[in-house]
């Protein structure tokens, strides 16, 4: 444990020494921006929708961005060396795609919770009454978790292809998966087996008529997801050249 959270902390300050850690952070809390500066408050509650909406994109954009910048991450750490010199420490291989994948699991904690509350905050009374407190700090638990799914396939990337071309794959699929969803391109059912339907239900929340339940569903289909993904990524990375 001592070693993984070794890792991790290491993770974290490569994050915090390139800038990549302010940008992703920075990302995360713009993407309140857009729905807290659209309508004052007290609007009139049909037009919720359009203030969650802008939100759920502005995170389908932001989580596309941390998928890359994983993939990145993981695929610079392997031809820099900085992966070979840890499992020369021994440090095993699998143990460094967990200890970055804790590191942006916190990354993403630190800009989502603060994003969420300030779009909270601008809600109005009347827009309050439609969306229940709970069932919105669940959907932002999901997608949370749809977030931890995208950075582990961007790690899976890293873990296979160069720098460059592992971010463009991972930026340009986890944005594909993300963020049609909250256009309304297809409906949220269409996305319930997959970790974008967590966006998707955050765009829809005021029309949701079981918001509390598809949440938990969503959340327990992307962190299960995301398990998934990171053993494939902890596979390849034994195979990986470092």
């Amino acid at each position: 444990m001592s070693r993984l959270l070794a890792v991790a902390g290491l993770a974290i300050r490569e994050l915090w020494v390139t800038f990549r850690l302010l940008l992703l952070v920075a990302g995360l809390l713009v993407t309140a921006l857009p729905s807290a500066l659209l309508t004052p408050q007290g609007v009139a509650s049909d037009h919720i929708s359009g203030r969650l909406q802008p939100f759920a994109i502005g995170l389908g954009a932001a989580l596309a961005l941390l998928a890359a910048v994983a993939a990145g991450s993981m695929a610079s750490e392997r031809s820099e060396g900085t992966a070979g010199w840890l499992v020369s420490r021994a440090v095993p291989r699998p143990m460094v795609v967990i200890g970055w994948f804790l590191a942006f699991a916190l990354v993403l904690l630190v800009g989502l919770a603060p994003s969420a509350a300030l779009v909270w905050l601008t809600l109005g009374p009347v827009d309050e009454a439609l969306v229940q407190p709970l069932g919105y700090a669940l959907a932002i638990l999901a997608a949370w978790a749809a977030g931890l799914a995208v950075v582990a396939l961007g790690l899976l990337l890293g873990s296979l292809l160069g720098t460059v071309s592992s971010g463009l794959v991972a930026l340009l699929v986890a944005g594909a998966l993300l963020v049609p969803p909250t256009l309304g391109v297809l409906p949220t059912l269409a996305y319930a087996p997959a970790p974008a339907a967590a966006l998707a239900l955050v765009a829809e929340l005021p029309s949701a008529s079981r918001p509390i339940a598809d949440a938990l569903r969503t959340c327990g289909l992307s962190l299960a997801a995301a398990g998934g993904v990171l053993v494939l990524a902890a596979a390849a990375m034994q195979r990986a050249d470092l």
